[in-house]
C-alpha cells in the first residue's frame, strides 16, 4: 500500500484532472490522507525557551508576513532545518497534534524546491498544548539529522 505522502504527492500532481469523477476521487483520497498525517514544526532552542514562558510558539517572520503558522510534513523537516537553521540555534522538531485546528489548515501543493504538501495553519499562534514531542536534531558533518539515524 502506498504511503500517505506518496498518495498526497500523486493527488497533488493530478489535481487538474479533467474528469469530474476522477477529481472527486482524488479529493476524497487526499482529504482522508491529510487527516492522518503527522505534522511538525522546526524551531530554535531560543524559541522553545520562549514557548515555555508564553504558552505558545511565537510566530517567525515568514508566519507574520503570510499571516499563518507554517507547519511541515515529516519528509520536509530535515530540508527546513538544514536550509533555515544554524548549529548555534540548536533546532528542535515539534510533533504537533492538530486536532484543535485541523479545519484551519491549508495545504499548498508540492513545488519544485519542496516536492511535498506544505501545510499552513490559519491560527493566531501554535498553542503549547498542541505539542506532542520536542526532539533535538543531531548535527554531523555540517548537516542536521534525526537523533537516532545514521546520516
Amino acid at each position: 500500500m502506498p504511503s500517505h505522502e506518496s498518495i498526497i504527492h500523486t493527488a497533488a500532481r493530478l489535481q487538474h484532472a479533467t474528469q469530474p469523477k476522477v477529481s472527486f476521487m482524488l479529493y476524497v483520497s487526499l482529504a482522508s490522507t491529510k487527516n492522518a498525517m503527522r505534522l511538525f514544526r522546526v524551531i530554535s532552542k531560543t524559541i522553545w525557551d520562549q514557548t515555555q514562558q508564553l504558552g505558545y510558539v511565537p510566530r517567525c517572520g515568514n508566519d507574520h508576513k503570510l499571516d499563518c503558522v507554517h507547519l511541515n510534513v515529516e519528509e520536509a523537516v530535515l530540508f527546513i532545518a538544514n536550509k533555515y537553521f544554524t548549529y548555534e540555534e540548536a533546532p528542535l522538531v515539534l510533533e504537533i497534534d492538530d486536532a484543535r485546528f485541523n479545519d484551519f489548515i491549508e495545504w499548498l501543493p508540492p513545488s519544485d524546491e519542496q516536492p511535498w504538501m506544505q501545510p499552513r495553519a490559519h491560527i493566531g499562534n501554535l498553542p503549547q498544548a498542541a505539542i506532542i514531542t520536542a526532539t533535538p536534531l543531531s548535527y554531523r558533518d555540517g548537516l542536521f539529522g534525526w537523533e537516532n539515524d545514521e546520516q
